[in-house]
């Protein structure tokens, strides 16, 4: 492996720390993000020039904007209790971020833009969606009793945003925001649609992937982004469907299942399973990928998991890098090993160009 080409970002959301990896798989950085206030730092997205990474945080509430030059945190914006992701739109205008919203309130999840002035490096609070508000969903609030934004993906040309609802499975399904306007264009409740976790648009750029799962099922979904509707569908082989991933030569769509630890590669062209994933490491979770296809990063959860205590308990925390070309498991790497602590969820690669 290079040294040089990539870094590998994990995030421990049970110490609050970011750990950096070199591609040789040396640590070379790490943040406290407890030094900003920031607790449980969920998910991470990069732009598109891979100069700012931002962390959606569920326990502190808040997007978090990092230089990745320097691992410099520049910018902290409360977004709403449970930021659960914060994903950048295609051309580096604007962040989205799903948030759960409160615990009491099962009504409250919502979408909150952050702005991005990129010759600045400032980043501003813009609109707001309560997803409960809109009026496609209180036409139909009889069907859409709890309304949590989870996770995220956006057409190609960034007109269309997918997001799942949860993050229990019977609350999940589907809406789609047209982030021009900042309404909802479709929703589809759990009884239609059974998401709440994944969303990942696909190398084809015509179309997204979505799936949900809980200790029983896996489940996953392709939608054509110009229409909006389910093409193709399937089950994970196994439960909690969860992280997915394509991988950048554009030939395969990886998706792993949680509390079974295992995993499907679907064909990119066809959307057919055409391999299982057996040897991954424990309670995998989130996945990113080098550049050059070569290897898979999955995160790994703790004894002690911070979020779906119930279905995320692991023995490894860390993550496992697995051979993209022979599909078996290389290394664990567990960056707090022995400390009880220890829970990974977002991990993100980062181009050096």
């Amino acid at each position: 492996m290079s040294a040089q080409g990539y870094e590998i970002w994990a995030l421990d959301q049970g110490t609050n720390i970011v750990h950096i990896y070199n591609a040789r798989l040396e640590e070379v950085g790490r943040i406290d993000m407890n030094a900003h206030g920031v607790r449980v730092p969920h998910m991470i997205h990069f732009t598109s020039d891979y100069a700012h990474a931002f962390i959606a945080s569920t326990a502190s509430g808040d997007v978090s904007m990092i230089r990745t030059a320097d691992r410099q945190v520049v910018s902290v914006l409360k977004t709403g209790p449970g930021t659960h992701m914060a994903v950048v739109k295609p051309d580096d205008s604007a962040v989205i971020a799903d948030v759960i919203g409160d615990p009491k309130d099962p009504r409250s999840g919502r979408l909150v833009e952050i702005k991005i002035d990129k010759q600045r490096g400032e980043f501003t609070l813009g609109r707001t969606l309560v997803i409960a508000d809109d009026p496609m969903i209180k036409k139909a609030a009889d069907r859409f009793s709890v309304t949590r934004a989870i996770c995220h993906d956006y057409s190609a040309d960034g007109r269309f945003a997918y997001v799942t609802l949860g993050p229990a499975l019977k609350d999940g399904g589907l809406v789609v925001l047209d982030t021009q306007k900042f309404e909802l264009v479709a929703a589809f409740p759990a009884t239609e649609i059974r998401a709440n976790c994944g969303t990942v648009a696909l190398p084809d750029k015509k179309h997204i992937i979505i799936n949900g799962g809980d200790k029983e099922v896996g489940v996953w979904y392709v939608l054509e982004t110009g229409t909006h509707k389910v093409v193709k569908q399937g089950e994970s082989r196994g439960f909690d469907a969860h992280g997915t991933w394509a991988t950048p030569n554009g030939r395969e769509i990886w998706m792993v299942n949680r509390v079974s630890s295992n995993g499907i590669i679907l064909d990119a062209k066809t959307f057919d399973i055409m391999a299982e994933l057996k040897d991954i490491g424990p309670t995998p979770d989130i996945i990113a990928m080098s550049p050059d296809s070569q290897f898979a990063f999955i995160s790994l959860r703790g004894p002690n998991p911070v979020s779906a205590p119930h279905l995320a308990k692991g023995t490894t925390p860390g993550f496992s890098v697995v051979s993209i070309p022979e599909r078996k498991l290389i290394k664990l790497i567990e960056p707090a090993k022995g400390n009880e602590k220890s829970d990974f969820h977002g991990i993100g690669v980062r181009q050096i160009r």
